[in-house]
């Protein structure tokens, strides 16, 4: 398969159509999912979706699979054009102060939730702790990457995180009592 993706690759960048296609073909699904947990809107998961490809068809020429994998090239730009998106949605960030929670025992209850159960939890909570907390946990940015990219302190980036993790952990006990 590595072999395969190499040879389309530089089918595309040879700017062949039928390679684009299958490259499309290949990871349109996974980026779909990875969009749709920053967007949290199928319509605009689509449109940002179409930016992504567009984008990576463009610059594909300047990938270099000695620097990175192609699929964490390809998901970083979905990840900074949904960031892209959001911002012109006018999510705002304003610092709060960092708070020491307490942290609650969710091993349990994570125990007895699915994937799909848990992706739904996240995608309620209000978009602005759903992104760091998809920046920080599931696409494992740093503080201050996440801080340069929203252009925010790191300090609010562990704040948002630590309300993200209690709204989370608030919806799941309810879901389970």
């Amino acid at each position: 398969m590595k072999e395969d993706l190499k040879h389309i690759i530089s089918a595309c960048q040879r700017r062949e159509y039928k390679a684009q296609q299958t490259l499309y073909n290949l990871f349109v699904d996974r980026l779909y999912f990875t969009v749709f947990r920053y967007v949290n809107d199928s319509f605009y998961t689509q449109n940002v979706l179409q930016d992504v490809f567009f984008k990576a068809f463009k610059n594909i020429d300047a990938y270099d699979s000695k620097k990175s994998a192609f699929n964490t090239w390809i998901t970083t730009i979905a990840i900074r054009e949904s960031i892209s998106h959001c911002r012109k949605r006018k999510i705002v960030f304003s610092p709060i102060e960092e708070l020491d929670l307490p942290y609650t025992e969710t091993e349990n209850i994570l125990s007895k939730l699915e994937a799909k159960d848990l992706l739904n939890t996240i995608s309620e909570i209000p978009d602005k702790y759903r992104m760091i907390f998809n920046l920080y946990e599931i696409d494992g940015y740093s503080h201050k990457e996440i801080g340069e990219m929203l252009r925010i302190t790191e300090s609010t980036s562990r704040s948002y995180l630590t309300r993200a993790k209690q709204k989370i952990q608030n919806k799941l006990a309810k879901i389970n009592s």
